[in-house]
Order: structure tokens, then sequence, then C-alpha cells
């Protein structure tokens, strides 16, 4: 198992300020490697429905075109990181909002 960027982040992320949470994981490195896995995918879906939501700008060079797509990118990497990769804290099995309950063992994402 390779871990990506958004694994390292989390896996950083919940020792330095979830350790309790991250004592109870019984297999940090699959567990972080799933998880940085979501969050590229979904980084990768919202920035595409971002890029299509936008309005296309006419007469753009293909330099403003590449740094407005980089933007939109990184606006949308920007929330997966909060939602998924650096949450302030492990969502409650009672959650309204969907969050995936992460207080317990994990389970697969």
């Amino acid at each position: 198992m390779v871990m990506n960027r958004y694994g390292r982040a989390a896996l950083a992320h919940w020792r330095e300020h979830l350790p309790g949470q991250y004592g109870m994981l019984p297999d940090p490195l699959a567990y972080f490697t799933r998880l940085g896995e979501k969050a590229e995918r979904q980084a990768g879906e919202l920035t595409d429905a971002m890029v299509l939501a936008g309005t296309p700008v006419g007469g753009e060079t293909d330099a403003q075109r590449a740094r407005r797509l980089l933007a939109v990118k990184d606006e949308a990497e920007q929330l997966v990181l909060g939602e998924l990769i650096r949450p302030r804290s492990v969502p409650s099995p009672d959650d309204a909002t969907g969050a995936p309950d992460l207080a317990g063992p994990p389970s697969p994402l």
C-alpha cells in the first residue's frame, strides 16, 4: 500500500490533534491510505463539478484559463482537506451531517 499526500496529511493531523482516536485505529496505514484515496477522488469530482458550473470566460488566454482552472482545483482541494483530512474533531456516530463515523474502529471507506 502506498499512501498519497492526502493520507499522509490526515495521518499527521490525527497524530497531533486527535491522538485518542488515532490510537484506536487497528491499522492506521490501511485506514489513512483509504482515506487519502477517498479525498483524492472527491477533490477531483468537486473540481470537475466546479469547472462545469463555472461560466466560461470569453477572450481569456491559455495562461489565464490555466490560472483560473488551477484556482478552481485549489478551492475544491481546500474544501476536501477541511472536511476529510483536517477535521477539527471526529464526528460522533449519530452525527446528522452524514459524515463518516470515525469515532470508533473505522469501517472501510
